[in-house]
């Protein structure tokens, strides 16, 4: 019993060990490849609550270059919403709802949803590779100078707070696994759990957005509504 207790003890510090990223010893090649990293594809969840609701669903989110496409589902396929954005035109579909088109995807999701403030997708975009982005505010880096927290303030003066909570590897570098934001009514924890170097489906192809897919009819429930 006694060396069976040791033997998971050291098999529950080996999985430990190994699900801890390594130390950074060169914070600024770090941020470098950070800039560097254009393409991938990430699959994860994404939850958002008031004091009155809260929703939790999946999410995959493809970048590249400025270019990003996010498909947010609930479990089971009971329902999707897609939004993208390139160049300055943003794309969405509601379940089988025609696209509309805008100049901010995070307008459009805001519609879509009927969210009292937009939730910031271009800025995200830059959060998710552990980068706080050029409108960022009281930004801070932690000791081996990783992204740690930031504010940011949008076109309609909603504030909102930033913090990286968690971070992961994915390739050479070390990104934000866990994400958690406030702005006006809401609290977003964002979760980025698989990484990949390959982009699929039709959302992006080849550093392209492409025509936003549809999948069933019905509306996704989110607090606010």
């Amino acid at each position: 019993m006694y060396r069976r207790t040791i033997l998971l003890a050291a098999l529950l510090l080996l999985a430990a060990c190994q699900t801890q990223p390594p130390v950074i010893t060169d914070p600024e090649g770090q941020r470098r490849a950070l800039e560097n990293l254009d393409t991938f594809r990430v699959n994860g969840g994404l939850g958002v609550w008031t004091d009155e609701e809260s929703i939790s669903t999946r999410i995959q989110w493809q970048q590249a270059g400025d270019a990003f496409d996010l498909l947010i589902q609930l479990p089971a396929g009971l329902s999707s919403i897609r939004v993208n954005q390139q160049d300055g035109l943003a794309t969405l579909v509601n379940g089988g709802a025609s696209p509309v088109t805008g100049n901010s995807a995070s307008i459009l999701l805001s519609q879509a949803l009927k969210l009292s403030v937009a939730v910031p997708l271009e800025q995200m975009s830059q959060w998710i590779k552990g980068l706080p982005g050029q409108q960022a505010q009281s930004v801070k880096y932690d000791a081996q100078g990783r992204l740690e927290s930031m504010t940011y303030v949008d076109g309609t003066n909603t504030q909102w707070r930033a913090k990286v909570l968690k971070y992961g590897q994915f390739n050479n570098s070390i990104v934000p696994a866990t994400i958690l934001a406030t702005g006006g009514p809401y609290t977003i924890r964002l979760v980025l759990k698989e990484w990949h170097n390959d982009l699929k489906g039709d959302g992006l192809t080849g550093g392209q957005i492409g025509t936003a897919s549809k999948s069933g009819s019905d509306r996704l429930k989110v607090p606010g509504r």
